[in-house]
């Protein structure tokens, strides 16, 4: 079965034919597509992956993955964009493997093969990373990916998946009344990590009845790393904050076996 490697170039809209060939270019047999639902709340292990399901019905979806594969709408490309492409797209059955594409894979340099023992100059190069950047699987409409930066420069807009919050609504939080904040400590002192928690925290708290607030309040007292009078947390610093929006999301527990307080790195529903 034949194989097939499309480019994207900069500043050009459509996709375009680069190699046709019956070589494997990824190890199918060898991948193993098991994903876990993407969450910014959620840290992955090296060998795991993130996934999208129902992909086709998101905003991310490029035009090429929309349309069944015929290679005789798609133009071969020519040299000179060779050096313009900002990513590339290995097609194997109905795997598809994106690959971004900067200087680091172009290699123009003098060099040899092993097999011939020739030298070989003017004759640049470019590799192919041996895992990709993101993988579509068409048959199970899925997306998989390691990285959101890294497939958010592919798939456009798929960086709303990671909110941060304005200026305006780290302010709105900041004016909740269950916080009592200092007079020094003001927007411009909430780093993006808080403003990235302030995004996901405000859908929780905007779903919570009031008693269900206090429930939540009350456990974030419990772990003692705030403090908390009249219904308030006293925020005087970014780390005062940072422990109430871990509070909101839950992420304090304690050890069945020895009683210790820890905090949760990463969060994954089961």
């Amino acid at each position: 079965m034949a194989n097939y490697i499309f480019g994207k170039v900069k500043r050009k809209q459509n996709m375009f034919r680069v190699i046709e060939t019956e070589t494997e270019i990824y190890e199918i047999a060898q991948l193993n597509l098991s994903g876990v639902d993407y969450n910014p709340a959620t840290l992955i292990e090296d060998e795991e992956l993130y996934q999208l399901t129902d992909f086709s019905t998101t905003d991310f979806i490029l035009d090429f993955l929309q349309n069944d594969l015929d290679t005789v709408n798609h133009d071969q490309i020519t040299k000179a964009d060779l050096k313009k492409l900002s990513f590339i797209c290995t097609v194997q059955a109905d795997l598809y493997f994106f690959q971004i594409i900067n200087s680091s894979f172009y290699i123009s340099k003098k060099w040899f093969s092993i097999d011939e023992l020739t030298l070989e100059a003017d004759k640049p190069i470019i590799t192919i990373n041996p895992f990709a950047d993101a993988i579509y699987d068409r048959q199970s409409d899925t997306l998989y990916f390691k990285k959101l930066t890294a497939a958010q420069k592919i798939f456009k807009g798929m960086d709303q998946l990671y909110k941060i919050a304005t200026e305006d609504e780290t302010q709105a939080f900041l004016d909740r009344d269950f916080l009592d904040v200092g007079a020094n400590f003001v927007v411009r002192n909430v780093t993006i990590p808080n403003r990235k928690r302030i995004a996901l925290v405000n859908d929780t708290l905007n779903n919570l009845s009031s008693d269900e607030k206090q429930a939540i309040y009350d456990y974030t007292n419990e772990y003692g790393k705030v403090t908390y009078q009249n219904g308030k947390f006293k925020i005087e610093s970014d780390d005062d904050l940072k422990f109430v929006l871990w509070g909101i999301q839950q992420r304090f527990y304690t050890t069945h076996i020895g009683g210790e307080k820890r905090i949760a790195n990463s969060v994954i529903s089961i």
